[in-house]
């Protein structure tokens, strides 16, 4: 679930009649959505709902695919916030029929549903969410509680001891287990599975409690009372973001799109390339003289090859607007998307200009001039990147360019203030890994820190860059063998996917881990961050078959 998105996904390009087709079909899927009565809610809130309502109902008819599905997700979320249950299990129900490939809303339609004691339809949502995500654990919580309300103790230990195995160093795991054969009377089970929970999450202290319990059922009363002399009130950690950010304040949510156009730039970051464009179409058709508009549909048909088109927007949309920051960043990509890096360079200097705060002209800047070899230029784009819009992939950017230009000290500083922030960002602490691991001016204590944090960003999610973050801070540790061994599961992966060009930096990187050698750059030379391609249309779409 949560992020690296490096280049542009497929899409079927020059059907969008077939796009709108295939929201229609979509739409036929889904259940209306109900007006709840809002009398109980205070006055402003009841406004606050009917204006999201108002905006979801506007917007929805041109939105498809993903884009939809996230907008019924969105409303579905505030309706559960403002105790709607009901309506918003129509919402969650409509955004997983919408993308069912998408285990966020089956999961929230199990939430809502446990929440409505429908237990048996609980239990086959988060049975299929469990199916499509395996790693996310509040699910296979879920499901074990709403198994032993069904009656099915066994089978929810049977799933809770899997998740043991699966995640051994997750002390909420060995908690919840713990307290299940608690209440099964398997006293020397439970006793041994909240040990271990206080061993990973000595904090926990709530725990000795049901410690103190299993203890007494297994008849040692001396080792109960120790346990019960040492009780508290904190409760084992369990990370939840999906229902927590529900329930966060309102105003952190996103809010949904406020016009037609809005919705097609949520589409083109979505990947969302077809229904983006038409829904820019259409906006066009209606007002031929915006400039805004027209700015979307230059980037657009630049990216999906129509570079004539691309162009006669661009130039419209600044002799409209001169001075715009979209019109001028606009111009500029379809510069580039054309192999024209000299011309597109002032552009994105003029978008800057325009809007110092413009997040996509400051990353098109700084990507620029890493090709240029202007590390130090490119690093300070970076910074500005991250400070408008934060986030682990402008602080990596960051790095690498500090890194390039010689300064990794001052990068490794960078990320250590970020992480006093936000000390729970797994994509964060992955930058700091590789680092601590990399950097010269490391501290021994900041290298072992970062062994320790490979270690647990790889149980939590082994997927390649967690596990080449870990080699290099296995070989920091003078672990070669480790390193070569964690080296090899990604290079397999990267061989699996047919990913050719990812495979081959990570056998370089093997390479020097043979020889003995830890890298000197945090990612290899060839990665994005330090060599970020040009823009470059989509390959047109296969003709078909005859």
């Amino acid at each position: 679930m949560t992020k690296f998105r490096s280049r542009f996904g497929a899409v079927v390009l020059g059907a969008i009649w077939l796009a709108i087709a295939s929201g229609a079909h979509a739409e036929a899927l889904v259940k209306p959505l109900p007006q709840p009565d809002t009398r109980r809610l205070s006055a402003q809130q009841a406004k606050d709902l009917a204006d999201a309502r108002a905006e979801f109902d506007k917007v929805r008819v041109g939105l498809v695919g993903n884009a939809l599905a996230e907008a019924y997700a969105q409303i579905g979320a505030l309706y559960l916030r403002f105790g709607f249950d009901d309506v918003a299990a129509v919402a969650f129900y409509d955004a997983s029929q919408l993308a069912p490939k998408d285990p966020r809303w089956r999961y929230l339609q199990g939430v809502v549903a446990r929440t409505q004691k429908r237990n048996a339809e609980a239990r086959a949502d988060f049975e299929a969410a469990l199916t499509l995500d395996k790693n996310y654990l509040p699910i296979r919580f879920r499901l074990a509680d709403t198994l032993v309300d069904l009656g099915q103790p066994d089978a929810a230990r049977t799933l809770l001891t899997e998740a043991a195995t699966q995640h051994p160093d997750q002390a909420i795991v060995h908690a919840v287990l713990g307290r299940l054969e608690l209440r099964q009377k398997r006293y020397a089970d439970a006793a041994t599975h909240l040990a271990q929970a206080l061993k990973l999450e000595p904090q926990a202290d709530a725990l000795y409690q049901d410690l103190a319990e299993a203890y007494a059922g297994q008849g040692n009363a001396e080792r109960a009372a120790e346990a019960r002399a040492k009780a508290g009130s904190r409760q084992p950690r369990l990370d939840d973001p999906l229902v927590a950010g529900i329930y966060a304040d309102a105003a952190a949510a996103p809010p949904p799109p406020a016009s037609a156009l809005e919705a097609a730039r949520r589409m083109l970051a979505d990947r969302d390339f077809a229904a983006a464009r038409a829904l820019t179409e259409a906006a066009l058709k209606e007002k031929p003289d915006d400039a805004e508009a027209l700015a979307l549909a230059a980037r657009l048909d630049a990216l999906l090859g129509k570079s004539a088109a691309a162009r006669d927007e661009a130039a419209r949309a600044l002799k409209l607007e001169p001075d715009s920051a979209a019109a001028n960043l606009s111009q500029g990509m379809v510069h580039e998307f054309a192999g024209e890096e000299a011309k597109a360079y002032p552009y994105y200097v003029r978008a800057l200009k325009a809007d110092p705060a413009q997040p996509d002209a400051r990353l098109l800047l700084g990507n620029a001039l890493m090709r240029r070899h202007e590390y130090a230029e490119a690093a300070e784009q970076y910074r500005q990147l991250a400070a408008v819009a934060p986030g682990a992939e402008a602080e990596a950017r960051l790095a690498a360019a500090e890194v390039a230009a010689g300064r990794c000290a001052e990068a490794l500083a960078t990320v250590n203030q970020a992480l006093a922030k936000r000390a729970q960002d797994g994509d964060l602490m992955q930058v700091f890994v590789r680092l601590a691991s990399t950097c010269p001016a490391a501290s021994a204590q900041e290298r072992s820190m970062a062994l320790d944090y490979a270690k647990a960003l790889y149980r939590q999610l082994p997927n390649a860059a967690n596990t080449t973050a870990l080699a290099l801070a296995q070989a920091a540790a003078g672990q070669f063998d480790d390193a070569q061994k964690s080296q090899a599961e990604a290079i397999y992966e990267a061989v699996r996917v047919n990913d050719t060009e990812r495979a081959a930096m990570y056998r370089e990187t093997m390479r020097q881990f043979v020889a003995h050698h830890v890298p000197d750059k945090p990612w290899p030379p060839a990665h994005p961050y330090f060599a970020p391609p040009p823009l470059t249309p989509l390959p047109p779409e296969p003709a078909p078959k005859r």
